[in-house]
């Protein structure tokens, strides 16, 4: 299989041999092997493997909202929304720690520490009321604080 996406990528794209010579290499690579080349290249060149968004992106999502139906909208303007804010992370720090990979699972466990240690910190915006709630007692469970903006 991986042969045959090999072929189909040298087909596809004209490539030096160089970068064919490192195709190679990495597909006779086993699993555990790829994943620390992934971690060796991320610490490499400082960099996560969270994708990046395009900045075109949420034109169409925009596009779509706007051409909701005018009942839609006035649905969606009865319903409260909200921003949760983590202000202080309290006594069960890794715990916190945990909770916001849990919520933000394109963090990784330093960049999650991090946003923990420079509190406060929007932890997800535009929430509805039920949700906002939801995370606010499940921090609240660990000790931390949680604040509630409406937006």
């Amino acid at each position: 299989m991986a042969e045959e996406k090999k072929s189909e990528l040298k087909e596809e794209v004209e490539l030096s041999d160089k970068v064919k010579g490192i195709i190679d290499s990495i597909s006779s690579l086993n699993v555990m092997e790829l994943v620390q080349l992934v971690k060796a290249l991320e610490k490499l060149f400082g960099i996560s493997g969270v994708p990046v968004v395009a900045a075109g992106a949420g034109i169409p999502a925009a596009q779509a909202a706007g051409a909701q139906a005018p009942a839609e909208a006035k649905e969606e303007a009865k319903k409260k929304v909200f921003n949760v804010i983590l202000k202080e992370a309290g006594p069960n720090k890794l715990q916190v720690i945990k909770e916001v990979r849990v919520i933000l699972p394109n963090l990784n466990i330093k960049e999650a520490k991090d946003f923990v240690e420079s509190l406060p910190k929007t932890l997800k915006e535009g929430v509805e009321e039920k949700e906002a709630n939801e995370l606010k007692d499940r921090f609240e469970k660990i000790g931390a604080k949680i604040e509630l903006s409406a937006t």
